[in-house]
Formats: structure tokens, C-alpha cells, sequence
């Protein structure tokens, strides 16, 4: 398999942004100083941000195994439930997040 450095550079690239995207929102997650840098209106919702990495996760694990094995049952089912999982967490992000907000007030839980 011949690769040219430019489809090299930008796998390298995206796996760079991958990695930090995973990190800041580690970071984020964790409160540690980044979190307390960011203004209370800035601060990402805490589902939201681990809804958006749990779908990132479910992502790689999906998109490796098709990768190596595209014809396999396996392959396909991880596609499809990255799939439903990718409509519905747009479909709440879009249209539910109100309700999401009140339902994690209520509970006690932290939002930002």
C-alpha cells in the first residue's frame, strides 16, 4: 500500500486533533485548571460533553473494526449502532436539550 505524505500528514493531523479534543475534554471533565479558567456561561454541559466523547469512542471502535473486517456481521452492527447512537444524541442535543437541563437540575446533578 503505497500512501503519499500528504494522506499521511493528514492522518497524522486528524489523529493529533483527535487526541487533543479527547484530552481538553478530559480536562474539562475532571475541573481541573482549564475548567476553572472558563467563565460559568462558557462551560460546556457536562452531558454534552460526555455524550459527544462517548460517541467519539463508540466511533473508533466502530470504524477500526469495520477497517479491518468491512464484510463482517460484527462491522455492520457497530456501524448501525453508531448510527442510532449519532441520531439520537443530535436529536437531544437539537431539540431536548431544555428538558435534558431540567431533568439533570432536578436530579442534584452539576450542569456546567
Amino acid at each position: 500500500m503505497s500512501w503519499h505524505i500528504a494522506t499521511v500528514a493528514v492522518v497524522i493531523l486528524l489523529i493529533a486533533f483527535a487526541i487533543s479534543a479527547v484530552v481538553l475534554s478530559i480536562m474539562i471533565l475532571s475541573r481541573g485548571k482549564l475548567y476553572e479558567r472558563l467563565s460559568p456561561e462558557t462551560r460546556p454541559r457536562r452531558w454534552i460533553l460526555i455524550s459527544v466523547v462517548a460517541l467519539f469512542a463508540e466511533f473508533v471502535i466502530a470504524f477500526s473494526v469495520w477497517m479491518m473486517c468491512p464484510d463482517a456481521l460484527v462491522s455492520r452492527v457497530l456501524l448501525g449502532a453508531f448510527g442510532v447512537a449519532f441520531f439520537l444524541v443530535g436529536f437531544t442535543i437539537r431539540l431536548l436539550t431544555p428538558q435534558v437541563d431540567a431533568y439533570v437540575k432536578r436530579k442534584g446533578w452539576q450542569l456546567r
